[in-house]
């Protein structure tokens, strides 16, 4: 068989291999250059000269303060605004004044939110010291709405400590095992405000209301279970219930020495 290499033995090798590596140290070969990084998806940015980015970020920065002011530009329908709780809260501070209340909401707002509220608009709203009824609709609708502001502040706000004496009764309600839905919940708003006339006007104290309020209430933050007649359902021991509380309320009649003719009842 023809070969056409000639034949190596054991030292010819060990030979090359000394001549290669002493090539290889004096004549090193290039190192490999780093690869350059994947192509972004998508079209590539546009570089842009530095005076054109400045004015992008000075027209962006101006149309950010055009958007937070614009509750002050053109007409504002105050009603739907998040301001109208604290705007009737300073006309019942002010004695019913528009004009007071106008000057007293300008001198201590944070900034110029009550610059297009005039003291005329603010005369025009009321009737014989109420609101008239248009703008009694349109703000129990809007403190009705599910989706208000989030800004907006609650006519509770108002009344001091009624936010708190509601939680309290519901919580205690709860903690005794009592289900509640709105009708409970209305019922105890009813019995608390009595002591605050003037926000209870304010309020229709509609099932959307209660609803939102019990939701994002910071001590209660209720979830809805879905609906059943779960409430109104009578308990299995309903009729030792109702003698034990026939029983605490003849112990409070003695105790306060309360006589049954004094309530309208006659005695079987």
């Amino acid at each position: 068989m023809q070969t056409f290499f000639p034949r190596v033995d054991l030292a010819a090798y060990r030979q090359q291999q000394q001549a290669t590596a002493q090539h290889l140290a004096e004549h090193a070969p290039p190192r490999a250059g780093t690869p350059p990084p994947p192509r972004a998806v998508g079209r590539p940015k546009k570089k842009r000269p530095a005076a054109e980015a400045l004015t992008a970020a000075a027209d962006a920065a101006d149309l950010a303060a055009t958007q937070a002011n614009k509750h002050v530009r053109g007409h504002v329908r105050w009603f739907s605004s998040p301001y109208i709780t604290d705007i009737l809260h300073a006309h019942r501070q002010q004695g019913g004044s528009a004009r007071r209340t106008v000057d007293y909401l300008r001198a201590h707002a944070p900034d110029d939110r009550y610059t297009k509220l005039s003291h005329v608009t603010v005369h025009g709203w009321f009737e014989h010291g109420k609101l008239k009824p248009q703008h009694q609709r349109e703000l129990d609708d809007g403190f009705a709405h599910p989706n208000n502001a989030a800004g907006a502040s609650s006519p509770l706000d108002a009344a001091a400590g009624a936010s708190d004496a509601i939680s309290n009764h519901l919580l205690q309600l709860r903690k005794a095992g009592m289900p509640l839905n709105s009708h409970i919940v209305r019922w105890v708003m009813q019995a608390v405000l009595k002591n605050h006339p003037e926000v209870e006007q304010q309020l229709s104290l509609s099932q959307q209301f209660i609803s939102k309020w019990v939701r994002n209430s910071p001590r209660l933050q209720f979830r809805w279970r879905a609906r059943t007649t779960a409430a109104s359902k009578l308990p299995d021991d309903w009729a030792e219930q109702g003698i034990r509380m026939a029983q605490r309320m003849g112990a409070t009649m003695q105790l306060h020495k309360v006589s049954s003719t004094c309530l309208g009842l006659c005695a079987d």
